[in-house]
């Protein structure tokens, strides 16, 4: 009778934790510690796109004064794919009871690989020190400073939190006001495995350029433009927030650049100018990737992202354009949702601006959000 006693409160005590023998008669076995989900539904999309598109996890485990416990990395690999699946769990045992605070980071590729790699990638320091100490840097060489000049294709990040109960994803308003509510601690109880949650935002974006001309359309060479985004963002601080007072500014360059060719006369695109066709159009285009785009007030003494571009051969300015500024009206295209402008900058992470010119200047640009089935045009009213 006492051994029936016995098992009944283990049963009790551990019926939803797979991992605790049903047929012990000791709490002993039951696990101890968190099991983590992580979530990147924070997009435009609102989808969960965690096991899409991450590649590499680590959670940075604290305890409530913020000293490190316990590192823990999980990545994908040629032979195995773990992040991949639906169901994929995070499990830390060995914490005793408490309060921790959770932090994450993330990649496409293994963080191991991307630190081994030459040219400028996304490096961690303080990754051994107090929750405090934790960042991210745009740099050549780990705890080196930000990077000032950069023209490749980024590894992407995400930054993760733990998110608070009171977080609700709304499917036709934007219930937490598009703002993630981080909590504070989690608990971990003797003989309980505590579930949890850990939202990422992704601070990688990705700017598409086309430039058409509308005066000379047969002619719009990608080489005679100077294309670079300016800003102040290549350190991101443990809460997100971008450092600008510690790093210099970047100017960010296109990794890739091409001309497109249309013909009026056959109605197809080409990728090489069609020989003997007198109705072809030119338009160029660059990609280019860049950290963490924030929206600063008039009233910063931080200047704001510009986006530049120049035409070569008489050194004459296109486009002076405040970037976040003109991004931020992709909010349109999800306005049902209420975002606010910083909270749409860091959902959304591919734009696309498209250019008429005319001349030196531009007349129209188009603002596109790729996935999203939505474009708004602008008319620059200081054209003469």
């Amino acid at each position: 009778m006492q051994f029936i006693y016995k098992t009944f409160i283990a049963i009790a005590a551990c019926a939803s934790l797979t991992a605790c023998s049903l047929m012990s008669d000791s709490l002993e076995d039951c696990p101890q510690g968190l099991s983590v989900e992580f979530v990147y539904d924070y997009n435009v999309e609102r989808a969960n796109m965690f096991n899409d598109h991450v590649g590499s996890i680590t959670l940075y485990v604290y305890d409530e004064a913020g000293q490190l416990v316990r590192t823990q990395t999980e990545d994908n690999t040629s032979s195995a794919k773990p992040l991949r699946d639906p169901n994929y769990r995070m499990t830390v045992v060995g914490l005793q009871p408490g309060e921790y605070r959770l932090l994450a980071l993330a990649n496409q590729r293994q963080y191991a690989d991307i630190s081994q790699l030459s040219g400028v990638r996304y490096l961690r320091d303080g990754e051994n020190g107090p929750m405090t100490d934790l960042n991210v840097t745009l740099a050549t060489q780990p705890g080196a400073q930000a990077a000032t000049q950069i023209a490749q294709q980024l590894d992407t990040l995400w930054h993760g939190t733990l998110r608070s109960a009171q977080y609700t994803l709304n499917p036709t308003r934007a219930a937490e006001e598009d703002v993630l509510v981080d909590a504070q601690t989690v608990s971990v109880h003797k003989y309980e495995l505590t579930k949890c949650i850990v939202s990422l935002v992704r601070d990688t974006k990705r700017l598409h350029i086309s430039l058409r001309q509308s005066d000379d359309p047969a002619h719009c060479d990608i080489a005679d433009y100077d294309i670079r985004i300016v800003d102040i963002n290549g350190r991101l601080l443990w809460d997100n927030s971008v450092d600008t007072v510690g790093t210099p500014t970047i100017t960010y360059r296109p990794f890739d650049e091409w001309n497109t060719y249309y013909s009026g006369t056959t109605g197809q695109s080409y990728d090489q100018r069609p020989s003997n066709d007198n109705a072809v159009e030119e338009t160029a285009h660059a990609d280019i990737d860049f950290n963490r785009l924030m929206l600063r007030s008039g009233n910063s003494t931080v200047a704001p992202a510009m986006l530049y571009i120049v035409h070569r051969p008489d050194n004459k300015t296109v486009a002076a354009i405040n970037l976040p500024e003109i991004l931020k009206q992709g909010r349109g295209a999800v306005e049902r949702y209420i975002y606010t402008a910083q909270g749409f900058l860091d959902r959304a992470y591919d734009y696309r601006l498209d250019f008429i010119l005319v001349g030196d200047k531009w007349e129209y640009l188009s603002l596109g959000i790729h996935t999203l089935p939505w474009t708004q045009r602008f008319q620059n009213v200081e054209l003469n």
